[in-house]
């Protein structure tokens, strides 16, 4: 049964992610006694208020930037000198890192939209010819959320498959490691 709290619990962070603009108060529902020096830890949840749009998007927008550069480096599997045992893990690591770099940009597209367009009353003619894109953004990042859970766990687990089948001479030592008594 807390598995399933937990699971809806999920869920429903990911809606408010996705629908809230920066309107949430959870930060500021949070009761935190800055004086208290035997406090130790932050709440799982805790954020800085975003009090605008701009705000909430100036917070948003770095943290996708950074997801975007952590799939890109999962694109160095794309080399020919990087070893798979197979051809559909190959594929699978290639499609993957597309996914857990491509999602993060489709993200922030669409919270580009949503606050180039926020204040309809004053643009409505921008709204209205923004919408039908801001809303395709919108259901394409829902999607692109499961996609890029699930691809973060198929890296994971081809990661550790991969040590099944180590290419010949992975565990020798490195020649110029020899220079350094250290390591020996």
């Amino acid at each position: 049964m807390d598995a399933i709290y937990q699971f809806k619990h999920i869920l429903c962070r990911i809606k408010e992610f996705i629908t809230d603009n920066g309107t949430s108060q959870w930060a500021n529902d949070i009761d935190i006694d800055v004086g208290d020096e035997t406090a130790t830890s932050v709440p799982t949840f805790y954020s800085i208020p975003a009090y605008s749009e701009l705000d909430d998007w100036k917070l948003r927008l770095p943290c996708f930037s950074i997801a975007a550069l952590f799939g890109a480096i999962h694109c160095a599997g794309w080399s020919t000198k990087i070893h798979f045992s197979s051809h559909v893990a190959l594929l699978l690591w290639r499609i993957s890192s597309i996914v857990i770099t491509a999602s993060p940009v489709i993200w922030s597209l669409y919270f580009s939209f949503v606050y180039g367009v926020s204040d309809r009353w004053s643009r409505p003619v921008m709204y209205n010819y923004t919408k039908p894109l801001r809303d395709t953004f919108k259901y394409i990042s829902i999607f692109t959320i499961t996609l890029y859970i699930l691809a973060r766990v198929i890296l994971l687990v081809l990661a550790f498959v991969e040590l099944r089948d180590v290419p010949p001479g992975a565990l020798n030592t490195i020649e110029w490691a020899n220079v350094l008594p250290f390591i020996h």
